[in-house]
């Protein structure tokens, strides 16, 4: 069993990173490590969130009594996005003495012993701004200090820790934010050519309907136009048309 990171440890902000909405940006925060031993050692950052959060650095070393400040971005969601407030997310911070000389750190983390590694969790708490509200009495709350922070019940799949993703370069972090920019234009796109389609198919049947009437509408005054006909024509021949018939029997 893992040893408590904070007993060698210390991370900043110790409980929590809060990331505030809206979301439909990309939000970078901070997490500092600082080491209280006289010896090196190595880190890894691993989350409940995979593709929600990134990070950079995600795995490395920490000097003696030395500090590292790890970058966590958090990309823009998309309306179709999974729900990023479904769950809550945390991140997990593993750390064992670094190896000498310094090795595959991915393969070092693979083969350590958890009984040789300390470990630590820091919360992510997104929070939504509270829209104006009407309290009841005709006034208007608008308080930048009312938050609202979400996250549903932990359960045992939230718990699952992934490695964190690493970002390279804010460059990486503007081409992921411009992916996301270009499949909303997609989705809208999309969205307007199915709500183009339903429009057609029913003006197509609103058109098939007119059609049909029409037609019934040209049937009945037919009909009525050969009864008419028929009615005059045997009021005004019907006498001479019977002597014709006896005269032929």
């Amino acid at each position: 069993m893992a040893k408590n990171i904070e007993n060698i440890m210390i991370c900043e902000p110790a409980d929590a990173l809060t990331f505030e909405g809206p979301f439909n940006r990309a939000i970078k925060r901070s997490l500092v490590i600082r080491s209280l031993v006289n010896k090196d050692m190595a880190y890894k950052l691993k989350t409940t969130s995979p593709r929600l959060f990134y990070v950079r650095p995600n795995i490395g070393i920490i000097g003696a009594k030395s500090s590292v400040s790890i970058e966590i971005f958090m990309p823009p969601t998309l309306p179709l996005s999974p729900d990023p407030f479904g769950k809550r997310h945390k991140f997990l911070i593993v750390v064992g003495e670094a190896p000498e000389p310094v090795v595959d750190l991915q393969n070092f983390f693979k083969d350590l012993d958890p009984a040789n590694a300390w470990e630590g969790r820091v919360r992510c708490e997104l929070v939504l701004p509270m829209p104006e509200n009407n309290n009841g009495f005709g006034d208007i709350i608008s308080d930048e200090s009312i938050r609202q922070t979400v996250g549903g019940e932990p359960n045992e799949e939230v718990e699952r820790t992934y490695d964190a993703l690493e970002v390279s370069t804010l460059v990486d972090m503007q081409i992921l934010q411009e992916k996301v920019s270009n499949l909303e234009k997609v989705r809208l796109e999309l969205s307007q050519q199915i709500q183009d389609l339903r429009d057609s198919a029913e003006k197509g049947q609103n058109a098939k309907k007119v059609l049909l009437r029409q037609r019934s509408t040209m049937f009945m005054f037919s009909a009525a136009c050969v009864a008419v006909g028929a009615i005059l024509f045997f009021g005004n021949f019907g006498k001479d048309f019977l002597k014709l018939i006896e005269k032929a029997f």
